[in-house]
């Protein structure tokens, strides 16, 4: 019996309007960049005007789970597999969401993400691979994408302040000090 590995078809993030600020796509079930775009407008359509703000919601559309939760004046979609366990797509949500809050300084409207677009691919990049969850802890993933910001040659204490920085150090003993005892 093989078992399967949490993954994700797409992470979508679109306007007020239903335009694309960011897709990332994986494994497609789509047969290209026209489809995934009609995919997206029937998706926004369905969920425009819901009120997802406080938690995450699900909808079922062209066979695909999706959970997605509104954030100011963007809309964040995480789509799976019908086979998918939905409470794994929205435990994903929440961590996007949560780690774009910290990064970003409040809550992730259209201007600080498309600002801040690096740092939106990068949290994408560090929590999936090829659709593959790899980190579903927000403080973690904000760990990675400071230490990524830093390496780019930007400062850390200009990304974070002192009080989040010690905090991230802090995180980081008691992961190593966890490794080390098991």
């Amino acid at each position: 019996m093989q078992a399967d590995i949490p993954s994700v078809v797409a992470v979508v993030v679109l306007d007020s309007d239903g335009k694309r600020v960011v897709a990332r796509y994986f494994k497609s079930p789509f047969a290209g960049s026209t489809e995934e775009l009609a995919f997206e407008k029937k998706l926004f359509d369905k969920t425009a005007r819901t009120n997802a703000k406080s938690e995450a919601e699900i909808i079922i559309l062209d066979g695909l789970v999706t959970v997605y939760r509104n954030s100011s004046d963007t809309w964040l979609y995480v789509v799976g597999s019908q086979m998918e366990n939905e409470l794994v797509l929205v435990n994903v949500l929440s961590t996007l969401s949560e780690a774009l809050t910290t990064l970003l300084r409040g809550v992730p409207d259209k201007r600080a993400l498309l600002d801040n677009f690096d740092t939106l691919l990068v949290c994408i990049d560090e929590m999936l691979d090829q659709g593959m969850i790899l980190e579903t802890d927000a403080s973690a993933i904000v760990n990675r994408v400071g230490m990524k910001a830093a390496e780019g040659g930007q400062p850390a204490a200009e990304t974070f302040s002192e009080g989040n920085l010690n905090t991230m150090f802090a995180s980081a003993r008691e992961h190593l000090a966890r490794s080390l005892l098991k």
